[in-house]
């Protein structure tokens, strides 16, 4: 007799965790759309950080509006230096198509950013990351990075390293 209940209570938690599985998987396959990431195919996690000129960007702002590059990136590093020029020409060419580029600068002083951006010709909104909390959940390693962010929020490129106004270029123009 108490086999009994043993074996219909294993068969009894058996059938709940197969309940709770399938509800739990299928309410996890109806959302929206994907889950918030930081990887390319994900939907990008929105943040939200203070201009040069004392405004906020958030990410989510630009969702079903434009195609978004984040540029995370240093006034110290010669290669974040050596593409501004670039970044510069493709933000110039594409910001009348529907794309945004946010500069993401980490952890350094407003003021040397501002003389930085200024003198550099940096025309689009420089961001201040300076805890880095944004960098972090981005799991920026390296700099420069640069995650390009579709439409819909997806992030469909992530570049480590130097980019170049014809990689931007192959990249955001399938996304217009």
């Amino acid at each position: 007799m108490r086999t009994k209940r043993i074996l219909l209570l294993i068969a009894l938690l058996l059938i709940a965790g197969a309940v709770g599985y399938a509800v739990t998987n299928r309410l996890a396959h109806t959302g929206v759309g994907p889950a918030p990431s930081v990887e390319e195919g994900g939907l990008a996690r929105s943040f939200i950080l203070r201009t040069l000129d004392d405004n906020e960007i958030s990410l989510e702002e630009y969702r079903g509006k434009a195609v978004v590059v984040v540029n995370f990136w240093a006034t110290w590093c010669p290669p974040c230096r050596a593409e501004v020029p670039d970044f510069i020409e493709f933000y110039n060419g594409y910001k009348d198509r529907g794309v945004v580029v946010l500069a993401v600068n980490l952890r350094e002083p407003e003021g040397h950013v501002r003389d930085f951006a200024q003198k550099a010709g940096m025309n689009f909104p420089v961001l201040l990351d300076l805890s880095g909390d944004v960098a972090n959940t981005y799991k920026v390693q390296a700099i420069p990075t640069t995650v390009v962010v579709d439409k819909s929020g997806i992030i469909r490129s992530r570049i480590v390293g130097m980019t170049s106004r014809e990689e931007l270029e192959r990249i955001v123009k399938p996304l217009l």
